[in-house]
């Protein structure tokens, strides 16, 4: 990809302003723009627009990480005959109709980028909505939605937002993201597996193109981004099953390559995804990059029930989730991940992973009882499920949660994804030690599709079976567990209590409406989960 800035012609008023201009003025100054009077013959009239994507536009439209002055805009053009460049008319305005522009000009975008747009747009008033749309060849697409956040120092009293992961192209419908795009947010998390590529026939930059052009291609998940702007983070699932820092670097490369060209967030030369989003005083979201910088998991050495693999502490190489010096973070990351926490110029610190923080052990060896038996007790020893998770770098969670604990940081919620099931879990340094404070509190969904259908695993009372196993195995810390359901969590942060609700849904109803089947509250100032229903 050509990393170059894009050609852009602004014509917006002075920031800060508040001034609008008309759209007929706005193309009255394109046109005497440079570069301006050879593309304004091709920009149509309002009266041309229709309702339904532009072919001109087929992957839709999407705004992301707001700024309470800025925020990014995005789309991809179809290449123009011969693939050649495309200059791209952008505008920003207060209205849906799109007549009161704020902000717009041009961009141009060729083959190297395979011809997607991405415009940081600034000068915007902060705490607002916005509505955005492009426009190419004599036609335009759909009208996008963008968000801008609170002023950094302002009080805000309220941010909701919903967390999601894990959408598969399958026989399930993509019904979680209607509901989502329904649930009057300020903008969507999603934690990684936003596409799944093939492990063997996803090689090339060109390969990874195509699989997000390919889930680009649901309609729901277009009108979901034209709604709801997104934050995103990636998984593996954009790059290929359990990669880590050890992974091709040609492979890696190219898979950065496609997420940066898709994604409404900015690349940075060295590729850091790791970044802080605020919400005024209330609020501030550390989105971590689990991936790029992590030792390779610890693999699994037995199975449970025959169904589940697992990881059993007491045989090798599983000692090695205890090691020092693991990492899933890496150092850079990890320092910075320290001093965003100790700041604590926010109410809540939000943190979100793309994969489960809190233990998920399947048989617990290192209970009270056990070890007053027998002192050498492997600590923290026992059976868990392998899931490539926080529990193999054991050290690493140890000495964050220490970190948050020594420096009394207070109201860190994590929410994380990953695993295709609920869990709501209390974290703390010592899961196993009944006198370790509670230092976080940690919320994962489930998965936006079946992927698989759980009941094409096990059956469902199995399956409930294995819930009551796990929530014993990890009393008293693991509140909630759901192996079954497919959905998205969403969270509404106030200045006394953050409330999150498990939302679920039938993904092979294509008519399913979202319900809650667990609500939790999390109180400023008092460690710990409440669950309310």
């Amino acid at each position: 990809m050509n990393d170059r800035p894009l050609p852009l012609v602004d014509l917006a008023p002075p920031a800060g302003t508040g001034r609008t201009l008309p759209r007929r003025e706005f193309l009255r100054l394109l046109a005497t723009s440079a570069g301006g009077a050879a593309v304004l013959g091709a920009i149509p009239s309002r009266r041309a627009y229709g309702g339904a994507a532009s072919v001109l536009f087929p992957d839709g439209v999407k705004s992301g990480d707001p700024q309470s002055n800025r925020g990014l805009v995005w789309t991809r053009v179809t290449p123009p005959l011969g693939g050649g460049s495309a200059s791209v008319l952008w505008s920003v305005a207060e209205d849906a109709a799109m007549e009161q522009v704020v902000r717009g000009g041009m961009v141009t975008t060729d083959a190297p980028s395979g011809h997607t747009v991405k415009v940081a747009v600034h000068g915007l008033r902060p705490d607002r909505w916005y509505h955005y749309r492009f426009e190419y060849d004599g036609q335009a697409s759909v009208v996008g939605r963008l968000r801008t956040s609170p002023p950094v120092r302002a009080a805000s009293d309220h941010l909701r937002y919903a967390f999601a992961s894990c959408q598969q192209r399958n026989d399930s419908y993509y019904v979680a993201h209607r509901a989502i795009a329904q649930e009057n947010v300020d903008f969507l998390l999603h934690l990684g597996d936003y596409v799944y590529v093939s492990d063997g026939g996803t090689l090339t930059l060109d390969d990874y193109r195509g699989v997000y052009r390919q889930f680009h291609s649901n309609a729901l998940l277009q009108e979901l981004h034209a709604a709801v702007p997104l934050v995103a983070v990636w998984d593996d699932g954009e790059f290929y099953n359990g990669c880590d820092r050890t992974g091709p670097a040609d492979r890696l490369a190219v898979a950065r390559t496609a997420w940066f060209e898709h994604m409404p967030v900015p690349r940075p030369r060295s590729d850091r995804t790791y970044r802080s989003l605020a919400w005024g005083r209330l609020a501030e979201m550390q989105l971590l990059d689990t991936r790029q910088y992590r030792d390779p998991e610890v693999p699994a050495n037995s199975m449970f029930f025959g169904l589940i693999d697992a990881q059993d502490t007491a045989l090798p190489p599983c000692e090695q989730m205890f090691a020092p010096g693991r990492t899933t973070l890496g150092l850079r990351q990890k320092r910075w991940l320290k001093r965003r926490l100790a700041r604590r110029r926010t109410t809540w610190q939000l943190v979100g992973s793309s994969y489960d923080m809190a233990p998920w052990k399947l048989i617990d060896r290192d209970t009270p009882e056990l070890r007053l038996q027998n002192p050498d007790l492997q600590r923290n020893g026992g059976v868990y499920v392998s899931n490539e998770a926080w529990d193999d770098y054991q050290s690493e969670r140890r000495e964050l949660m220490r970190f948050i604990a020594e420096h009394q940081i207070p109201n860190v919620v994590v929410c994380s994804g990953h695993t295709h099931f609920y869990k709501a879990s209390e974290i703390m340094p010592d899961f196993d030690d009944p006198t370790s404070p509670v230092t976080a509190m940690e919320f994962v969904t489930g998965s936006l599709t079946a992927d698989p259908d759980p009941r094409t695993i096990a059956p469902e009372d199995l399956l409930h079976v294995a819930e009551a196993i796990m929530m014993q195995a990890n009393a008293p810390y693991l509140k909630q567990i759901d192996l079954l359901s497919q959905g998205y969590t969403l969270v509404d942060v106030t200045p006394e209590e953050t409330l999150v609700e498990f939302r679920v849904l039938d993904t092979f109803d294509p008519d399913a409406v979202a319900t809650t089947f667990a609500r939790f509250r999390v109180v400023a100032g008092r460690p710990g989960i409440e669950i309310l229903t």
